[in-house]
């Protein structure tokens, strides 16, 4: 395994440990906005290496968010997500920017018929299959890597800028902050 695998996977099992398994393994996963905050904040992440070159530039001059964010939407998870990308951004930045929702109806039901249609003029979004949906995604994402495909290329140019932590050692990634049940020093 190359070192851009090794990396792209620490990177991967953090993400998937942090944000999907505290959203499935948790109370965040009763709270449709808190739901979503985590993954619109694994979409920014993975985004960076799914983009085009272009975009990515943008990204890095302070100008692509929407672009990045949008076109991972469209050509990644692609179907409805692209037909409601900027819907959905609308809905980042008004979760990520005011903590509120406008013009969505959010679900966490056993429903998912209604997931990303438009009902009276409100975009429905299931964060359930949300969620489901994004899980899927990661895995196409990790499968592109393993086969070195553009992801591996874009992976290998980029992962040295990600702004979240070290991921060279498995001794630099820090512990996660405490929950609001443990003690900061319960260790």
């Amino acid at each position: 395994m190359e070192e851009v695998e090794k990396k792209f996977n620490k990177f991967i099992n953090l993400l998937k440990k942090r944000t999907i398994n505290s959203i499935d393994n948790s109370d965040i996963k009763e709270s449709c906005t808190a739901t979503l905050l985590l993954l619109f904040a694994a979409v920014d992440s993975l985004s960076k290496i799914t983009c085009s070159n272009s975009e990515y530039d943008s990204y890095k001059k302070k100008k692509g968010n929407k672009v990045r964010f949008t076109g991972f939407l469209d050509k990644v998870m692609g179907n409805k997500y692209a037909v409601y990308k900027d819907n959905i951004y609308r809905l980042r930045n008004g979760i990520v920017h005011a903590g509120i929702n406008t013009k969505v109806i959010l679900s966490k039901s056993r429903d998912h018929e209604k997931h990303l249609k438009l009902i009276d003029g409100y975009l429905w979004i299931n964060t359930n299959q949300f969620l489901d949906d994004f899980k899927k995604t990661i895995e196409q994402i990790k499968n592109d890597i393993d086969i070195q495909g553009q992801y591996y290329q874009n992976a290998k140019d980029r992962i040295r800028d990600f702004n979240i932590i070290k991921i060279d050692e498995e001794d630099n990634i820090p512990p996660p902050s405490p929950g609001p049940d443990e003690g900061p020093f319960s260790q």
